[in-house]
């Protein structure tokens, strides 16, 4: 019995009838290991819960990942991946992201799993069909944050491999200490490189290209795809990227082993210190100080992500970060591969829980408040704290799209960027517009509430996507037409009741604040 078990490779059903196909359980072998996976919607395969990285806990807390160990022997048994490994620890008064897929997880600081979806992958005669284009799905959640826990299987039924992952989260997995040994500070973008690398070694297993990987995210997840644009160390580990409200343009702390002279603040002043960051955080937990780098593995994982106040900030440490991406990118240091990035029209709503609240915000402008409270004086004329937050939005995300994709013809490659810009007809009086995230509840159609209209365009989002995954440009037969963005002028496809091509989106807003973030370089 345990030969008839073990003979089959690649993937073994009990295949008699389609119902039959839905209902059995999937193996797939591949080089890391035979995994046994379920059946989920839309004739989807799903591969829950598999472990990319040893855990990173005692010693290992603060150090590279770390290659699954795999037992002796010839053949071990199949793995069980029918269900998500523990979400990364995240502070406990702020609910887990489910992205609609239940309950809030349980977390552990041994998180480092990914997840994927694939449809049948044998072609009629048994063998496996050409592989599919891969898209790795990075969460966003602030770095603090989310997990891979996602409605998977809506793009894979799009005939892609849909992967996603846990990442180290909060001071876990973005430190600068002087206790600390080497120079890497940013620990989650490590363990993104290394489910990228198992991605590459074993996707083929499961039916993807893995010479088509596209890597894509919102927030935290779209600024991770402008951190993996530009680390040395991600070279070559993807094909393609989307980063959708990323924010290269906004200041980053500092390690000691950041290149100088540093870029100023946003204010103007110094660059803030990742160093100076830990200490703060260390001292409210009482253990700031002659900490030793064995004290610190010995602080307790919670408490450490409980510590922090608003958004966990990657840090620029010289290494795994050269410097800040939206810098980079001006300098042509980017990959060279094709690039779709946008936002959306009500960013600011997440300005509550970036921990910088409207006081602080009108400081960092300075001299340049007033001219801008001018350009955004309609929405001034409403309420400050509406002003506030649109010009907070702008300033975070869209002038990070803007930036960016300006900046990709350096390199010799096209970009396309987009804009939101649309509530579902339910909710027009209460929105101020699209809010930050909603991109991902469009794509992802989780937003149960939404009028048809509404996820049409998420629909229509998708096929833009996937379009752009399996051939580097997001231009599809059928939908609007979407050019790159920067050869000719600044054109944007924006998403609405209707999708349109527009050129010079809030231009005058945004050339404004990309000015900001030009002076930032200055010395005088």
């Amino acid at each position: 019995m345990g030969r008839n078990r073990a003979a089959p490779l690649i993937l073994l059903f009990a295949l008699s009838s389609l119902g039959t196909l839905l209902q059995a359980a999937p193996l797939v072998t591949a080089p890391s290991g035979t995994y046994r996976g379920i059946a989920a919607d839309g004739g989807v395969l799903a591969f829950k819960g598999i472990r990319y990285a040893d855990a990173p806990v005692g010693e290992f807390r603060w150090q590279p990942p770390r290659p699954p160990a795999r037992p002796a022997g010839a053949i071990s048994p199949p793995e069980d991946a029918t269900a998500y490994g523990p979400s990364c620890l995240q502070p406990a008064h702020t609910p887990v992201p489910t992205s609609g897929t239940g309950a809030a997880p349980p977390t552990s600081e041994d998180c480092l799993f990914l997840n994927i979806w694939t449809k049948d992958f044998r072609g009629q005669d048994g063998t496996a069909a050409t592989p599919r284009p891969v898209m790795v799905y990075l969460h966003g959640g602030g770095f603090l944050t989310g997990s891979g826990r996602i409605a998977g299987e809506i793009l894979a039924s799009m005939d892609v491999v849909l992967v996603s992952m846990n990442y180290r989260l909060g001071p876990l997995g973005f430190m600068a200490h002087p206790a600390l040994p080497g120079t890497v500070a940013n620990f989650g973008l490590l363990d993104m490189i290394a489910a990228l690398d198992w991605v590459r070694d074993n996707i083929r297993a499961f039916g993807g290209d893995p010479g088509n990987v596209t890597v894509f995210g919102v927030s935290a997840g779209g600024q991770a795809v402008n951190m993996l644009m530009v680390s040395p160390l991600a070279a070559g580990r993807f094909h393609r990227a989307i980063a959708q409200s990323g924010y290269a343009g906004w200041a980053l702390p500092r390690a000691s082993s950041a290149p100088s002279p540093a870029p100023l603040a946003a204010n103007f002043g110094p660059a803030e210190s990742a160093e100076a960051i830990s200490e703060t955080l260390l001292a409210r937990l009482g253990s700031a100080g002659s900490a030793t780098a064995e004290r610190l593995r010995q602080l307790d994982g919670q408490a450490l992500v409980d510590a922090v106040r608003g958004f966990q900030m990657p840090i620029v440490d010289g290494s795994s970060l050269p410097e800040e991406p939206g810098f980079l990118f001006m300098r042509g240091r980017q990959a060279a591969v094709p690039f779709m990035t946008g936002g959306n029209s009500f960013e600011g709503s997440v300005m509550p829980q970036s921990g910088i609240d409207a006081a602080t915000f009108t400081g960092m402008l300075g001299t340049d408040f007033s001219t801008l409270q001018a350009l955004y004086a309609r929405d001034f004329s409403v309420s400050p704290d509406l002003g506030i937050a649109r010009l907070f939005g702008d300033y975070r995300y869209l002038v990070s799209a803007r930036l960016l994709a300006s900046s990709m013809a350096a390199v010799g490659q096209d970009a396309w960027l987009y804009y939101v810009d649309l509530a579902p007809s339910q909710r027009r009086s209460g929105w101020a517009g699209t809010p930050h995230g909603y991109d991902l509840a469009l794509l992802f159609d989780t937003d149960r509430d939404a009028g048809m209209a509404t996820r049409q365009v998420g629909e229509r989002m998708r096929r833009y996507w996937v379009r752009f995954a399996a051939q580097g440009n997001p231009d599809t037969p059928g939908l609007a037409a979407w050019p790159s963005c920067c050869t000719a002028t600044d054109r944007w496809l924006v998403f609405g009741d209707g999708d349109t091509l527009q050129t010079a989106v809030l231009k005058e807003k945004l050339d404004l604040l990309l000015d900001r973030h030009a002076r930032r370089l200055r010395r005088d």
